[in-house]
């Protein structure tokens, strides 16, 4: 059998084998090792997977602030 893996045109490429081919995976929190299948940090606690980024600040901050003016609105009128 000649070559390796990365011969193989219907099996995973060598970039792959070397990205996914390990059972743990570094957390970009704290930089433990992590098992791949793991859903959350053992150390830290940071959540893997999904949308990491959530809600902005800013949108948090200005949907509260129409929220204010808005009740301040009603009760004044």
């Amino acid at each position: 059998m000649a070559g390796g893996y990365g011969d193989d045109p219907e099996g995973p490429s060598s970039e792959d084998l070397e990205r996914f081919g390990d059972e743990f995976r570094t957390c970009p929190e704290c930089g433990s090792l992590v098992y791949d299948q793991a859903e959350v940090c053992q150390a830290c606690g940071h959540v893997f997977g999904g949308d990491e980024r959530g809600v902005p600040m800013w949108a948090i901050v200005v949907t509260a602030m129409l929220l204010l003016v808005l009740v301040l609105v009603l009760v004044v009128f």
